[in-house]
């Protein structure tokens, strides 16, 4: 099934704790940047319980019958799988406001893939930390999660916490390519419009921050910013930044 649209925000969601804060997101997006939004459902393929023996003996016949049974299963639980993603996608996609372009799109497969298969259409990904394989481990990116993030090459939101509509937004800046092109993303494209901007640069000394930080503001050019150069360990200082600021949304380069 193509998309609705030849341009649209793509949000991921599958029933865990993050498909509200996805939709959410993507309506903030959409409303922001006036790009339509897709609610997508991926419905991954059944693989019968490893758990269960099904070999012992196998009587005249029993070969065909337990083929049949596998298939069975097979089809009710897909079967079952697709109507609750669709259920899903109808409850989700039920409490968007008017003003907002969206439609909904189911398909098999896995999430990896599909998303490849859509990145031409995407202006944007949205997806959840983790998926429901990995419900209620908060600090866990889930496997086909960092296969996207690693492959795809547009930008992805990844959703953490609930909904909070982002009034600053923190730049983590290292100097790599990939930092350069979050800051062009962040500074050169209205996905974020009016908020404010934090460029933070953590070095071993505060002196090397504020040398790479000067490279960052040639990038950012006239777009007003506030530069923070901070030396210490990266994960801490980030953190602690961002709790002092009040900061909702951290961009930085995926690798």
């Amino acid at each position: 099934m193509p998309l609705a649209f030849n341009e649209t925000i793509l949000a991921c969601v599958d029933g865990s704790t993050y498909s509200e804060a996805v939709r959410d997101y993507g309506i903030y997006f959409a409303k922001s940047t006036k790009i339509p939004l897709t609610l997508f459902n991926t419905v991954e393929h059944f693989k019968p319980r490893q758990s269960r023996d099904l070999s012992g003996n196998i009587t005249l016949g029993g070969r065909d019958e337990l083929l049949e049974f596998l298939a069975e299963e097979d089809h009710d639980k897909s079967k079952a799988n697709i109507n609750s993603g669709r259920q899903i996608l109808e409850n989700l996609k039920s409490t968007i406001p008017e003003g907002i372009a969206v439609t909904s799109l189911q398909r098999h497969g896995n999430l990896f893939e599909n998303v490849q298969d859509l990145e031409p259409k995407m202006r944007m990904l949205i997806l959840g930390l983790s998926g429901q394989k990995h419900e209620g481990q908060d600090r866990v990116v889930g496997e086909q999660v960092e296969e996207v993030i690693r492959s795809l090459h547009v930008p992805i939101l990844l959703v953490n916490t609930p909904f909070s509509e982002p009034k600053k937004v923190m730049i983590a800046y290292d100097g790599s390519s990939s930092a350069k092109k979050a800051l062009e993303t962040v500074v050169k494209t209205s996905l974020l419009g009016d908020v404010e901007r934090h460029i933070v640069c953590v070095e071993s000394t505060a002196k090397k921050a504020v040398q790479t930080l000067e490279e960052a503001k040639k990038i950012a050019g006239n777009v007003d910013m506030i530069y923070a150069p901070l030396e210490g360990e990266a994960t801490h200082e980030l953190h602690k930044y961002q709790e002092s600021q009040n900061i909702q949304m951290i961009a930085m380069g995926g690798f």
